[in-house]
Order: structure tokens, then C-alpha cells, then sequence
């Protein structure tokens, strides 16, 4: 019985762990037929490059690390050859430390990147360089 025990705890941590409670995401929300490069990562994963056109979004799930803040970073690009961008710090686990499930939503507009905090009203937060 304690074996069955340790095996369920297991496979829940497991669980948690492939789909994660936390949630970031990038949205192409150009009124513009507008190519999105997405590019983000951590100290621990490269998330890749994604391309995103108009209405589409890329979502990541993740758990905190335990011993250290978990941050990632991205770099948006748009326009010709992808001139125009903004690095910006897309999540970190230290904005709130309350435990409880994390939701961060940051939109593309023209006139740069909104982000929305566990389903708040979007505040703008930077302009295309």
C-alpha cells in the first residue's frame, strides 16, 4: 500500500510538472497583416523562434523553480526585415509571491506591447524601438 501511495504522489508530481501552473503568452493582436517573430527564454530553456500573424498566439506552461526566480525573457520583431523590437522581461516569479497560479498575457499592438496580469484590464507597458 505505501508503494501505491508513492507511486500516485509521483505521477502527480510528474503531471504538475509536464503541463505546469503557470502560463505565459504572446498574442498577435495587429490590425495590419503583420509577421510576428516571437523569441523567449530562460536561464534554463530556449523556447525557440515562433512566428505569429495576425489573431495568432503562442502560450508556454511552466512550473517555478524551487531554488531560484524563474525568468523569462523575450524579443519581439515586426515590419520589414524585422526591424522593429522590444526586449522586455515577459515573467518573472517574483512579481508576486503569493503561491497561488500565475497568468501573463502580453499583446502586440501597433503601438507596441500590453500586458495582462491573471485577467487584468491591459496595461500598456512598452512602444516598438
Amino acid at each position: 500500500m505505501k508503494r501505491f501511495i508513492i507511486a500516485l504522489i509521483v505521477l502527480a508530481a510528474c503531471v504538475e510538472y509536464t503541463f505546469g501552473k503557470n502560463l505565459f503568452e504572446i498574442v498577435n493582436k495587429f490590425q495590419k497583416r503583420t509577421k510576428l517573430r516571437v523569441h523567449c527564454y530562460s536561464g534554463n530553456d530556449d523556447l525557440g523562434v515562433q512566428y505569429l500573424m495576425n489573431g495568432q498566439e503562442q502560450h508556454w506552461r511552466f512550473n517555478d523553480a524551487f531554488f531560484h526566480a524563474t525568468v523569462f525573457r523575450c524579443e519581439l520583431m515586426h515590419g520589414y526585415e524585422f526591424q522593429n523590437y522590444q526586449k522586455f522581461e515577459a515573467y518573472n516569479s517574483k512579481w508576486e509571491n503569493d503561491g497561488s497560479k500565475k497568468n501573463v498575457t502580453w499583446l502586440a499592438v501597433e503601438r507596441g506591447l500590453y500586458k495582462i496580469w491573471n485577467h487584468r484590464t491591459p496595461e500598456f507597458m512598452y512602444p516598438w524601438l
